[in-house]
């Protein structure tokens, strides 16, 4: 017999800017909600326009939308905060148990001092694409498509 009431499940928490949604994204989330209940933090148009000087993709109601729309995902929201670590505030305020990124991520190191300090176990996974499955990223499908668009101009 247990004793006292049964846990409540572990948070986990992925962020990004999630433009160009692709089967990547799909094993990432997957790979993270294995360690916990899944919430999601996209980063806004605004915040993308200011770190990459381009506008995303897709708009955040869009992006939001496909994200929620992820059978894996508890949660998707925008982040609250605004900078390369718009993940802070939001952790503040989820107070999650696991923040899961990839070895690919931008600034590992500061990323794992942060969640440090503030509590929070830092899971890093090598990329990888599900069983069967091109690597993708949304830098690389961006520069596929510029690559299609051109070459479809040059035909024209």
């Amino acid at each position: 017999m247990a004793d006292g009431p049964p846990l409540p499940p572990r948070k986990g928490r992925v962020s990004g800017c999630i433009d160009l949604v692709h089967a990547g994204h799909i094993e990432f989330f997957k790979e993270a909600a294995a360690l916990g209940e899944l919430h999601v933090r996209l980063g806004s148009d605004a915040n993308i326009r200011a770190l990459k000087d381009h506008a995303p993709m897709y708009s955040d109601a869009e992006r939001l939308f496909m994200v929620r729309s992820i059978a894996c995902v508890h949660d998707a929201a925008l982040s609250a905060g605004t900078g390369r670590f718009d993940f802070v505030e939001d952790a503040r305020r989820l107070k999650p148990d696991v923040y899961f990124v990839n070895d690919d991520a931008s600034k590992l190191e500061e990323r794992a001092a942060l969640m440090a300090e503030l509590g929070v176990e830092m899971v890093v996974q090598r990329r990888a694409p599900a069983a069967g499955l091109e690597e993708r990223s949304s830098t690389s499908m961006k520069a596929r498509l510029r690559d299609l668009v051109a070459e479809e101009e040059r035909a024209a």
